[in-house]
């Protein structure tokens, strides 16, 4: 199905409150009420090494907007699970790994304890990252009855959390 102009601007504004909305929660509001409470679990004396820490930070948002813009313009859809993209995604980030949003919320939230030297926020991540695998077990087995075979031939090619050095090169994939 072929979506026109306008249902590509509602997909890419829902796509942005998905961006506005989920990564604030989970990667921001939480770990600041993390690190400002009051019962620390451990903090090091890591010195200036702490700020390597935003390099996954800014790693892993890159990847948000990247991950949305291929939900939106590739898959006809956007990152919201009631609004899932129509077409296999397996272009941009996708090609390289399957779940480039968790990757890149793992990244920021590894990132972030770095930054801010907290036991708390690694624990967190950790947790998150326990999350994470739920949740993919869940859309993998909603994948693979919505795109059959296909899917099953991108699992077969893409791992699912350790990116791959060369590109996926599916039916769908784009040189950039």
């Amino acid at each position: 199905m072929k979506s026109n102009k306008f249902e590509i601007l509602l997909f890419a504004l829902a796509s942005l409150a998905f961006l506005g909305f989920v990564p604030a929660i989970f990667f921001v509001l939480i770990p600041y009420e993390i690190i400002t409470s009051e019962v620390q679990v451990y903090t090091s004396k890591i010195g200036a090494f702490r700020f390597i820490g935003t390099i996954p930070i800014i790693v892993g948002i890159l990847s948000f907007f990247w991950c949305a813009w291929s939900f939106t313009f590739s898959g006809k859809g956007t990152p919201w699970h009631f609004l899932p993209p129509e077409e296999l995604v397996v272009s941009g980030l996708y090609r390289y790994v399957r779940n480039p949003i968790y990757v890149g919320g793992f990244l920021v939230l590894c990132g972030e304890a770095i930054l801010f030297a907290s036991a708390g926020l690694l624990i967190y991540a950790s947790a998150m990252f326990i999350f994470f695998n739920l949740m993919v077990h869940g859309e993998e087995a909603s994948l693979r009855r919505k795109f059959g075979e296909a899917y099953e031939q991108y699992c077969k090619s893409v791992p699912r959390w350790i990116p791959r050095l060369k590109a996926f090169r599916g039916d769908n994939s784009e040189s950039s």
